[in-house]
């Protein structure tokens, strides 16, 4: 193919596209892909940045290079993005320069031109995440593809069409990765746990064991202790406070009854005197 031709021809290969051969990295890009990363570099060198080319392009997750922790997420290993070289600084004006005619051409670069790690990744789609549920998942292992055409035919879905490509620019916004993968993470859907399915000699074996438990009672020995406590405080309640003895005490002090003792005795003996007294005469 011609477009991948151009793109080895003008290669800046690094560690591992080195790792790889040039051959081998970029001919496993997406070949729609390819074809408008071939115009962008060949018009964007042709308006002065004539060393602008691909460093990085599919990476399989086995080699563990790139931002994402779980390298399955990055798009480098569907051959859906590449790192340019020669496109100068972030927030330069040749980084400016580079984005506007990137977007022109169909590529997407979606941390925009000011992004200090992401500024020169580029891609055909402004999705920054291959999420477990997509399909590409099922079309690569860690050391790459499983079936590469399968893994072309599956990328069509997320590849974008020119139109909304050329408005990425717009959209592009700075974010870092591992941002991404705990938003993505906080907004899947957890997996109910399910109970284990047990057989019917089972299931007969654990009716058998609740039919032989004892019938428990603790529930009606303790309603019954309740009561019982219940009863008990109704009826301290209902005696009355026992004021009797000191009330009695309180009637009749003690030095005040043994003067009146006293006093009868005394009278007694004065009424036998005088008796005694009339029989003599």
């Amino acid at each position: 193919m011609q477009a991948r031709a151009y793109l080895v021809e003008t290669a800046s290969p690094g560690y591992t596209m080195t790792l790889q051969g040039p051959e081998i990295a970029i001919g496993r890009l997406h070949p729609e892909f390819a074809l408008r990363l071939e115009h962008a570099i060949r018009e964007a060198r042709s308006a002065g940045l004539t060393s602008a080319a691909i460093f990085s392009a599919y990476r399989p997750p086995a080699f563990g290079v790139g931002g994402f922790h779980d390298k399955f997420n990055s798009l480098h290993s569907y051959g859906l993005a590449v790192d340019m070289r020669g496109i100068g600084a972030p927030g330069s004006s040749e980084a400016q320069l580079w984005h506007e005619i990137a977007a022109k051409n169909g590529v997407v670069c979606p941390y925009g031109p000011r992004d200090r790690a992401e500024w020169n990744h580029c891609q055909p789609t402004g999705v920054k995440m291959i999420r477990p549920n997509n399909p590409l998942r099922e079309t690569v292992t860690a050391a790459g593809p499983s079936d590469l055409e399968g893994m072309f035919e599956a990328g069509n879905s997320v590849i974008e069409d020119m139109a909304s490509a050329a408005d990425s620019l717009s959209r592009a916004a700075p974010t870092p990765v591992r941002a991404l993968e705990i938003a993505a993470k906080s907004v899947e859907p957890k997996k109910p746990v399910e109970a284990p399915q047990r057989s019917k000699s089972e299931e007969h074996a654990a009716a058998e064991r609740v039919a032989a438990r004892p019938v428990q009672h603790a529930k009606p020995e303790r309603v019954a202790a309740k009561s019982t406590q219940h009863a008990k405080l109704e009826r301290a309640e209902a005696k009355p406070s026992q004021h009797a003895k000191p009330e009695r005490a309180e009637s009749k002090p003690p030095q005040q009854a043994k003067s009146s003792r006293h006093a009868q005795a005394t009278r007694a003996i004065e009424d036998n005197h005088r008796k005694g007294k009339s029989n003599r005469a």
